[in-house]
């Protein structure tokens, strides 16, 4: 009788995968500094209408938003709900956060300054979690679990899939190797691991950025391949002279996957 194979290590490989694409986490200084950025909302508009119209709130009255930015969900989803606690790290997002609460008026927002390493026995459990484009962490067993135990009813988040449109052609143009970073299916497997029963879905392609200059493409390759050559940056420089097409956008995922489960067991 032929043996069952060996149980495969999701969180090992994922492991595996960060150290090969050079993955490091973001400090928050790195956050405080893009809060400031005046362009930050309507940049991502179009992916919170398609985030919130994927939610069911139906007889939901707390939400947990971890991640949650200068609140591009926490104050659209506060408005249905009776009590939001909003957990970010950056202290720029969260001042975003509070500027956006004095603003629509939302006092049903609690912030919390808190990482997903950091200790959330304070933290409510709340009849949902959304984790929005915020789970590219080093340990994502642990935060998949500290998310679910947050949720008496249901968690949604959403997570990367294949690289943003480009980037393995630009790896090509500059003779460079590119690993790009895990996707969903690390997401989907831990679930399982977990005895969840995970629903996926796919957010909308990300648009491409027809402003972006060549100037800005150049910083962009700069930021995924390192120091460039004289050379290298007049190639992109012509490269992205051919076609709007050759641009990349501004996500790091050309398109979000969006992954949703009952969290009761």
């Amino acid at each position: 009788m032929t043996a069952l194979p060996l149980p495969i290590d999701h969180m090992a490989r994922y492991r595996q995968h960060l150290q090969a694409c050079g993955f490091e986490a973001k400090p928050a200084s790195a956050w405080d500094a893009r809060a400031a950025q005046s362009s930050w909302k309507r940049r991502h508009d179009d992916y919170s209408s398609a985030f919130l119209a994927r939610l069911d709130l139906h007889n939901v009255d707390t939400v947990l938003d971890v991640g949650c930015g200068p609140g591009l969900l926490s104050v659209p989803v506060a408005a249905q709900v009776k009590q939001v606690h909003a957990l970010d790290y950056s202290h720029g997002m969260l001042e975003g956060l509070r500027a956006a609460i004095a603003r629509e008026q939302a006092t049903n927002i609690k912030p919390w300054q808190l990482s997903w390493e950091d200790d959330w026995a304070q933290v409510p459990v709340c009849d949902v979690a959304i984790a929005s484009r915020s789970l590219m962490v080093p340990d994502l067993k642990q935060a998949l679990v500290k998310l679910d135990a947050h949720a008496s009813l249901r968690a949604y988040i959403t997570f990367t899939t294949a690289p943003r449109t480009g980037v393995l052609e630009l790896a090509a143009l500059l003779g460079r190797e590119w690993i790009p970073m895990p996707d969903h299916r690390y997401v989907m497997e831990l679930l399982w691991d977990m005895g969840r029963e995970p629903r996926l879905d796919y957010l909308p392609t990300s648009a491409l950025d027809h402003t972006q200059t060549a100037a800005d493409l150049v910083r962009q390759a700069e930021h995924l391949f390192g120091e460039l050559s004289e050379q290298d940056q007049q190639k992109i420089t012509e490269w992205h002279s051919l076609s709007s097409d050759h641009r990349l956008g501004l996500a790091p995922t050309k398109r979000w996957a969006f992954i949703a489960w009952e969290t009761r067991s």
